[in-house]
């Protein structure tokens, strides 16, 4: 018991300190000022539907596709999510919304 307790917490921690907060963060640069609040609202409830799923059939997946075969298809989800990542959205360390903004907009133009 303590051995899973631990490893629940471990998970946790390392989700918080490493992938978990880029949904809300990415979300909240990118996104227009105008609508920023309601489209994060939109965002992140369409974000979490979309984690429920998952973890209601992830049990019934492992069931019927073996566990190879399940991992295989998140791990290809993933690398697809770095890949659209690295090609697709913007660098935004040391910059301002405003900066963030008008680069974006100016993507949108071209």
């Amino acid at each position: 018991m303590y051995l899973s307790v631990g490893g629940m917490l471990l998970y946790v921690l390392s989700f918080a300190l490493g992938a978990g907060p880029v949904p809300c963060l990415l979300m909240s640069e990118i996104l227009p000022g105008k609508i920023r609040a309601k489209a994060m609202a939109i965002c992140l409830a369409v974000h979490w539907v979309i984690n429920f799923f998952v973890g209601l059939l992830f049990l019934r997946m492992l069931e019927q596709m073996g566990a190879q075969l399940l991992y295989s298809i998140f791990g290809s989800f993933s690398l697809l999510a770095v890949i659209f990542v690295k090609k697709y959205v913007l660098e935004t360390k040391g910059k301002s919304l405003q900066e963030i903004e008008i680069a974006l907009l100016a993507q949108e133009i071209v």
